[in-house]
């Protein structure tokens, strides 16, 4: 499997605070992908910072990248900009990569990375936190995936 670092959290963070997975109308695979780690936590992850499993199959995946934006990013009272969704998450899988003391195209099962999040949990959520979340709350429910994963 292919995979973005931030993908995966999303992941473990929604198993943690107890929502179910479902299909998307965007087409992507979170619910495909969090099954199957679900599953089976030895699935084997290559990590990168492009296009994964999860968006191969969203109609916002076009000629590899993501179309789609993130108007939440836009300062107030100034539509004309718009923020790219591929950039935001390039810059936040780059950084989580770091964070997590990884790289770019590592190699390893689903339940090893939830062995290297548990070991760099103080402060994850500086890193993670996506605009407009509470961190404390996004720290809670991933703590929680972790739990629910036994890691």
């Amino acid at each position: 499997m292919r995979a973005r670092p931030h993908h995966l959290i999303d992941i473990i963070s929604q198993h943690g605070a107890g929502t179910p997975f479902r299909p998307h109308a965007y087409g992507h695979a979170v619910h495909l992908v969090a099954e199957q780690v679900i599953a089976d936590p030895d699935t084997v992850v290559e990590f990168v910072v492009d296009a994964d499993d999860i968006c191969a199959s969203c109609i916002h995946l076009v000629d590899g990248r993501c179309d789609d934006v993130l108007s939440q990013l836009d300062p107030p009272g100034d539509r004309k900009r718009s923020h790219s969704k591929q950039d935001y998450n390039d810059d936040l899988d780059r950084r989580l990569l770091e964070f997590l003391g990884m790289h770019e195209g590592q190699v390893m099962s689903f339940r090893e990375y939830l062995r290297v999040i548990r070991e760099h949990l103080a402060g994850i959520e500086a890193v993670c936190t996506h605009p407009g979340e509470d961190p404390a709350r996004r720290l809670a429910k991933l703590t929680g995936g972790l739990e629910n994963f036994g890691a």
